[in-house]
């Protein structure tokens, strides 16, 4: 009879996702933290079968049908359980071991190791709360952490003592071979003697993805270095293939939550408190092939994906010069990876050196704000490449195309490859309506350049984008000017979500932006319920805003606050539902700005036309880019 050892069978299931497995052969559509579909096991059309990857089981409530990954390959596929062992190691990429007594010995070994880091973690978490933890319990509540959340990630203190560990480990009957084997203790140089890996520092138990502590971070208290120090690698731990935060990321990805990939152990926490649950980092090193497979790894299969999420994870960078090398390194080495499945999108922060400082100093919306800008793979590559680089000449312009070009070629997926390509020569068309020439291409004739069309020509006259409207008519920029006052004064409770884009929009009629900045100013002194729209209009009445100001003796607000107005935005009327009056200023600001952003683009256009500086180049590359990130941002809300 064929057996393999219980570690073989647990790695099996860690590797594969059991909804994956299930997925392939029945179609599963996503139900809070799990999946369900109609049972394959016994006829039935209304879904009773579902699949749980956090507890690795499927159910059926109709027929009772139960199992692992293994059993439910055995009786979909019919299979001995011998056969769907090594059908389902194939897929997991493992060899088929041979059951020996050296297989069960390391499962009972590891078995054990895993048993002496939990009680190691509860050492540490039973020392950050006495006295000689007091330093390290203030470092954590100077961080804003109440006891409650440092009882929830298990942090603890590592005594400034040696051996102090070592002794109360071997109390519980733990040898020093087995503190060894997982990092806990060396051996000293010069004498026959052990002592305290960790020591005076801040403990942070790092989980697996089934959360069973397997290694440790640790912050020095003082000025001590190095600042952190990480558990060395072992049998259970290695740290280019685990993230801070794993077991809990996967539970909140099956909840809605977005993954977000920052630098440290206490963003995580910080963001985690916050309400980002799928918040990981890497332990101590630039983000690794592997981990970026891993977060991959979590996501449902593509055709289990709900219509209109986005499940890129978010990789969070600092605003500072170390960020952007560190968002560099990580797009050079993603690009290899990508699929139209499998992709990134990335986050850079201002306003704050990392998110735990954001978050305490400007609360959660300011986050929110950064993680509505993270820039999908290509703008980030586009980005990237502009930066630095001098485009003052047709062949620096070449130069760029080739780097672009360089880095696409880097994608093995054929597809997304040439669907990068395309993108990029359409921005650059878009940008100019001409192909600089390569870096290597002859000159010829003073002042011309080159048109892959029709051959030599006089100097470039940049084409519109596709997408731009030349001119916008004034009575539609009146028109849409005077909605949004309309909706924001029958509706002031706007003011909460969209008090900002009010503020900062750019009014062409005088008498509107006047009113605007008074809106702006009395909504904003509202410390408590914002008024209804009656009583805001008398505020603003008060001010003088409904005096006549026509020609037919009417004011302003008559203008603004017409049933015309409503005809065009129903939501500007102040009896209609706040959710119309939501989706209507939504609508009509992203009309605005745009136009906005596209009447601009046309004018930078026609300064590079007139004098082709590296400078007004440069500002045509950034607004194509705030463009294409502001439709993208519009198009998600």
């Amino acid at each position: 009879m064929t057996t393999f050892s219980p570690a073989f069978l647990e790695e099996i299931r860690n590797r594969l996702s059991l909804s994956g497995v299930v997925g392939a052969r029945v179609r599963l559509i996503r139900a809070g933290r799990e999946f369900k579909g109609c049972c394959p096991f016994h006829n039935e059309k209304t879904p009773s079968f579902y699949v749980n990857d956090d507890k690795q089981f499927f159910h059926c409530f109709g027929c009772g049908a139960h199992g692992d990954v293994i059993g439910f390959t055995m009786r979909h596929d019919r299979l001995s359980f011998p056969e769907a062992v090594e059908n389902l190691a194939a897929q997991a990429g493992m060899e088929m071991p041979r059951d020996t007594p050296v297989e069960r010995e390391k499962y009972d070994s590891e078995k054990r190791l895993y048993q002496l880091l939990d009680r190691v973690t509860g050492y540490f978490e039973e020392q950050l709360f006495t006295p000689q933890g007091r330093d390290a319990l203030a470092y954590l509540h100077k961080r804003g952490l109440p006891d409650e959340a440092i009882r929830r990630f298990r942090l603890g203190y590592a005594p400034n003592d040696g051996q102090s560990l070592l002794r109360a480990m071997a109390g519980e009957g733990y040898k020093i071979d087995e503190l060894i084997a997982v990092g806990l203790a060396k051996k000293a140089e010069d004498r026959n003697d052990h002592y305290s890996f960790f020591r005076n520092r801040v403990m942070f138990p790092v989980g697996d993805k089934r959360g069973r502590t397997v290694a440790f971070g640790a912050r020095v208290l003082g000025d001590g270095e190095p600042k952190y120090l990480n558990s060395p690698d072992h049998a259970l731990f290695h740290k280019g293939k685990l993230l801070y935060g794993l077991s809990r990321a996967r539970a909140a990805l099956s909840q809605g939550q977005p993954i977000i990939v920052v630098e440290g152990y206490m963003d995580v926490i910080s963001l985690a408190e916050a309400g980002y649950m799928g918040a990981v980092a890497p332990l101590g090193t630039a983000l690794t092939e592997d981990q970026i497979q891993i977060l991959w790894g979590m996501l449902p299969a593509p055709e289990n994906r709900d219509a209109g999420r986005d499940y890129s994870p978010i990789v969070c960078f600092d605003g500072d010069n170390a960020g952007l090398r560190a968002a560099a390194r990580t797009v050079e080495r993603v690009l290899p990876l990508l699929t139209s499945a499998r992709t990134l999108r990335i986050a850079t922060l201002t306003g704050a050196k990392d998110p735990d400082e954001l978050i305490r100093k400007s609360g959660k919306s300011a986050f929110d704000a950064q993680l509505k800008q993270a820039l999908p793979m290509i703008d980030m590559l586009w980005n990237l490449t502009l930066s630095g680089r001098q485009i003052r000449t047709p062949e620096e312009r070449g130069a760029f195309r080739d780097i672009l070009r360089q880095r696409v070629m880097q994608i093995r997926d054929e597809q997304l490859r040439r669907l990068y390509g395309q993108e990029f020569k359409k921005r650059l068309d878009d940008a100019f309506g001409w192909q600089p020439p390569a870096s290597n291409s002859p000159q010829r004739g003073g002042g011309k350049a080159w048109n892959n069309k029709s051959g030599w020509k006089g100097r470039p006259q940049p084409a519109p984008a596709p997408f731009i409207n030349r001119s916008l008519p004034q009575t539609r920029q009146r028109q849409r000017e005077k909605i949004l006052l309309a909706l924001m004064i029958g509706h002031p409770s706007l003011f909460d979500a969209f008090g900002e884009n009010l503020a900062n929009l750019d009014f062409q009629t005088p008498e509107f932006d006047a009113l605007r900045r008074r809106i702006v100013d009395i909504l904003s002194e509202t410390h408590d319920a914002p008024p209804q729209a009656d009583e805001l209009r008398r505020a603003l009445a008060d001010h003088g805003e409904d005096r006549l100001v026509y020609e037919d003796n009417s004011s302003v607000l008559d203008e603004i606050l017409s049933p015309e107005t409503w005809l065009h935005a129903k939501g500007a009327n102040p009896a209609a539902e706040i959710d119309i009056a939501r989706h209507d200023w939504l609508a009509h600001w992203t009309s605005h700005e745009q136009d906005l952003m596209l009447a601009e683009l046309e004018s930078a256009k026609r300064r590079y036309n007139s004098e082709s500086s590296d400078e007004n180049w440069r500002r045509i590359m950034e607004l194509q880019a705030q463009i294409h990130q502001f439709q993208r941002v519009a198009g998600e809300s």
